[in-house]
């Protein structure tokens, strides 16, 4: 095996994969939700579906270590997800109902979330696996940074796109463009996958029981388990209704609605490198404790300013969620990776997966309770994430705090 060679396809494919992942997921797939007519409740269920489905993760391990990770069998899974996401495009010919409109949209979402999830973990363990421990953070900051730079050309376009095709009376035309071009992406990731190494993976006992049991039982890894926990309900509650927030009550342009898209994946390329030489010795309360200030502050722009002035202080909001999205994505790759006990890191990345589908699983049931279909429903929202911020920035602090004492002893 060539490294170089290899590590360029991996790179390659996984900035191909996380660009479609930014593509088909809550921002643009939203749009088209609303432009579909589907209420606010169901647009916001959508936008933590793929979170909620991290619970099947559970289940990953063992269902691909019956097939020994099979490149065949996982790639299989993969086209499956990818396919999912372009099957949108066809709910406005199958009926103008609403609500059948509705059930169609989740019975894709619902496979593109649960094959997704089925597919993470494996590649996951390929790439950290083939990867050299001194290659990881500067993989995953190379990464954001290309993946971001296409977002960004995607959006632009999109979002005049959109606009010209709104103005002509056009506008399906226009989300038809999106999911062609989200195929021809797909189709060009899974060639390079097909044509990717991969690597040996040393095969240990994967039962259901075991991947709760030993990650749950390992008491330095709950610290980890809580940070994501908590910041998974935190931004989950947060942004679930942002997207139709800025469409429906803010009616913002596609074009804007592109340049905030287009900030906020700037914002979180630029700051990539930031984070990664914060994260060098992975002290990671240079990294956790500096993402709450900053996700703190955002959330309370969206609750204290009033939507007439909100229009035009929107790229603030983008740029913060930028600066959260490319810290907490340096320490998602790496620090629950590198705190699982070695050749049992599928187990623990399914597991902190399975933890994060089940807090979020919470959200849609908190949402149903105190939402109202409103603006000022929705501000409640942003209330609770900043709660929830504050939450974990006391607990990271006082559980570093403790750590460090005990080191001293």
């Amino acid at each position: 095996m060539n490294y170089k060679r290899e590590y360029k396809k991996y790179l390659t494919a996984s900035v191909l994969d996380t660009a479609n992942n930014k593509i088909a997921s809550s921002s643009f797939i939203s749009a088209f939700a609303v432009y579909l007519g589907l209420s606010d409740l169901a647009i916001g269920i959508y936008a933590v579906l793929d979170t909620i489905t991290n619970i099947v993760q559970i289940f990953a391990a063992t269902f691909f270590g019956k097939f020994g990770q099979s490149k065949k069998v996982v790639l299989t899974n993969y086209a499956i997800y990818r396919i999912a996401s372009v099957c949108f495009a066809f709910i406005p010919f199958i009926s103008e109902d609403i609500s059948i409109r509705t059930i169609f949209f989740f019975i894709f979402a619902s496979i593109y979330a649960v094959t997704g999830e089925l597919g993470y973990v494996t590649f996951v363990n390929w790439r950290m696996t083939l990867l050299k421990k001194e290659d990881r953070i500067n993989f995953a900051a190379i990464r954001n940074v290309l993946r971001n730079t296409v977002v960004v050309a995607f959006s632009l376009t999109m979002g005049i796109v959109l606009d010209k095709c709104t103005e002509s009376g056009y506008e399906l035309y226009g989300f038809l463009a999106l999911f062609f071009v989200v195929f021809v992406i797909a189709f060009i990731d899974i060639t390079i996958k097909i044509n990717t190494y991969k690597p040996e993976i040393e095969r240990k006992p994967a039962k259901v029981v075991d991947t709760i049991k030993m990650p749950a039982q390992d008491k330095s890894f709950r610290k980890v388990l809580m940070v994501c926990g908590i910041n998974r309900f935190a931004y989950g509650i947060g942004t679930m209704y942002l997207n139709v927030f800025v469409l429906r009550y803010l009616n913002i342009s596609y074009l804007y609605y592109s340049i905030l898209n287009i900030v906020i994946n700037l914002a979180s390329a630029i700051f990539s490198n930031f984070w990664k030489h914060r994260a060098k010795n992975r002290e990671w309360k240079k990294v956790i404790l500096p993402m709450c200030m900053v996700s703190i502050i955002a959330f309370g722009i969206l609750l204290y300013f009033e939507n007439t002035i909100l229009v035009y202080v929107l790229p603030i909001v983008y740029i913060l969620i930028g600066i959260y999205d490319s810290a907490y994505d340096i320490y998602d790759h790496t620090a629950i990776y590198e705190s699982a006990k070695e050749n049992y890191q599928t187990s623990y990345v399914t597991f902190e997966r399975f933890i994060e589908g089940i807090v979020t699983a919470v959200l849609p049931i908190l949402s149903y309770t105190i939402f109202k279909e409103s603006s000022n429903a929705i501000k409640i929202t942003f209330g609770l994430a900043i709660v929830a911020y504050i939450v974990l920035f006391v607990y990271f602090k006082s559980s570093d705090k403790k750590q460090e004492l005990n080191n001293h002893k």
